[in-house]
């Protein structure tokens, strides 16, 4: 019997977004939208009952509302329940439209603020969550139930070179099970990193190579070190690499993705070139999600473990939010964005964060553990599932069940170095060691193209106009508006204080007619290549 999968692509559907409500303040249920729905990408294997795949699903049956998620709970399903009324959507913005309450989470949006994504199943609004990882709501008689949560991640006994060896093989038996059951194109974006390069890598090995590689690039033909990474490689294997590197409207940008996040996340407008890529295409999106956190810890991991041994988790809160601050600031601004937006709630933020972390304690590595299951799953898994979710069907091999217990189970001796993953791809693929990672290369100097940025004025301006209808000049007012942010940054908590303030049903229809009317004003599948190099 082979894998089988099963996809309902995920796009940024606007006022379509699939979605039950149910009342039953009048003593009986009214419901309106669809009584079952699955969304997402889904692969089953045969004798194995472990899921693949992020997806979520609900099914009303006249009495009783089940819905649930894949067992990591990386696909948000947004879940509102209040009183008598319970609803399920994978757009938190359609909930709203249909009469959700919108009383916001203050302590949830200051975390966001200092971090840049909520941490738990929060939301920015207090009576809407997300599933949580292997979730399943059931509501009947207007009570509601939630059950899931993930396990804390216990240490294996493994050495460094059985580490290695695993590095290589679960990723090769998991790609292995997916090309098997997939017959279609496949598309890979590719960065100058390490898990992409190991996805594409393993995928020559294995004599099926991606029909594109793609990575995007906002530089016109001045390449960036990431592009330049990933030509090299693609051009040793001999793959077809395209760049997404037309000039961008830059707020424009930043609102689409900030409507495709559902007011979640602070990232990923950069990557909507890869979206409009994608979408309503016939082929696979392969997603390295997860390979980073799994692989190799970052910079902040080896303060982190010392302070977690002294179970210091206000500190490693205090690091995370100074971090992100610094990241988002301009020069000389200290707070990052909690200090401009919610500057009275940082001692709280700092507890609610503090107190995801420590939910960790037993773990091999509490930063680790933490880190994929709030930051990565709770805004990464984004790209996965809305970024790159309009595509055929969407593959994250790192998320694969057997992947994922064996990178949160390694003891911190193994991982500390930073070094595993580089390791295990020198090992198996050594026909490309010569090959740096992106920090190898040099970036070209970006042009200065003044006729572009004037261009891209005006479209803030018109943006602006747009994101603020109704209420216009302070729409205008709020775009424009100086911060001691960067410049993307600021765009981008600006927007979400100014939709989340003001949001109610009206509100929330709005946002999705807009949402859905930039994305059909962009450009779609080739027309966002902006050349193509034929590997040799």
């Amino acid at each position: 019997m082979a894998t089988s999968t099963q996809s309902r692509p995920w796009i940024d559907d606007g006022a379509d977004a699939p979605f039950v409500f149910i009342d039953r303040s009048l003593g009986y249920p009214l419901v309106s939208g669809q009584p079952s729905a699955f969304v997402g990408h889904r692969m089953a294997v045969p004798g194995d009952a472990r899921p693949r795949g992020l997806w979520g699903e609900w099914t009303w049956d006249g009495a009783t509302l089940t819905a649930q998620v894949e067992p990591l709970g990386y696909f948000s399903l947004f879940v509102y329940v209040k009183g008598d009324q319970v609803a399920v959507s994978p757009s938190l913005v359609q909930l709203l439209a249909q009469g959700a309450d919108a009383t916001v989470d203050e302590v949830a949006m200051a975390v966001f603020h200092r971090v840049g994504f909520f941490v738990g199943n929060d939301t920015p609004f207090e009576h809407i969550k997300v599933l949580p990882p292997n979730g399943r709501l059931i509501w009947q008689n207007g009570r509601a139930r939630i059950e899931g949560g993930e396990p804390v991640p216990q240490a294996q006994k493994i050495s460094r070179e059985n580490a290695v060896e695993a590095f290589i093989e679960v990723p090769r038996a998991a790609i292995r099970r997916f090309l098997h059951a997939w017959d279609g194109p496949i598309a890979l974006p590719l960065s100058g990193g390490r898990d992409s390069r190991h996805i594409l890598m393993e995928m020559v090995y294995q004599g099926r190579k991606p029909d594109t590689c793609l990575t995007f690039h906002h530089g016109g033909r001045a390449l960036n070190n990431e592009v330049q990474a990933a030509r090299a490689v693609a051009d040793r294997v001999g793959v077809r690499h395209a760049i997404l590197g037309h000039p961008r409207k830059r707020l424009r940008d930043s609102l689409r993705g900030l409507l495709m996040t559902q007011l979640c996340a602070d990232e990923h407008a950069q990557m909507m070139p890869m979206h409009d890529y994608l979408s309503g295409s016939a082929a696979a999106a392969i997603d390295g999600i997860g390979g980073d956190i799994l692989t190799n810890p970052d910079d902040w991991a080896a303060g982190f473990m010392e302070r977690a041994r002294r179970d210091d988790y206000e500190g490693i809160a205090r690091g995370m939010a100074d971090g992100h601050g610094g990241v988002i600031s301009r020069h000389g601004h200290h707070g990052g964005a909690g200090a401009v937006f919610s500057p009275a709630l940082e001692a709280a933020a700092i507890d609610r964060i503090a107190t995801a972390v420590r939910a960790y304690d037993a773990a091999p590595d509490p930063y680790q553990a933490f880190w994929f299951y709030h930051r990565t799953r709770r805004e990464i898994s984004f790209v996965s599932t809305a970024v790159m979710g309009g595509a055929a069907m969407v593959f994250c091999p790192y998320l694969d069940p057997d992947f994922v217990d064996l990178g949160l189970s390694l003891p911190w001796s193994v991982t500390c170095d930073q070094m595993l993953h580089d390791d295990a791809i020198a090992r198996a693929y050594p026909q490309i060691a010569d090959i740096p990672f992106a920090v190898g290369f040099t970036s070209q100097p970006m042009p200065r193209l003044r006729a572009s940025r004037f261009a891209n004025a005006l479209d803030t301006v018109r943006i602006a106009a747009m994101a603020g209808q109704g209420r216009r000049a302070s729409g205008i007012a709020a775009a424009l508006q100086a911060t001691p942010l960067r410049r993307g940054p600021s765009d981008i908590y600006r927007l979400h204080r100014d939709f989340v303030s003001n949001m109610d049903s009206a509100e929330a229809k709005r946002l999705l007619a807009l949402g859905a009317t930039l994305s059909k004003s962009a450009a779609k599948g080739e027309k966002v290549v902006s050349h193509v190099h034929l590997g040799r």
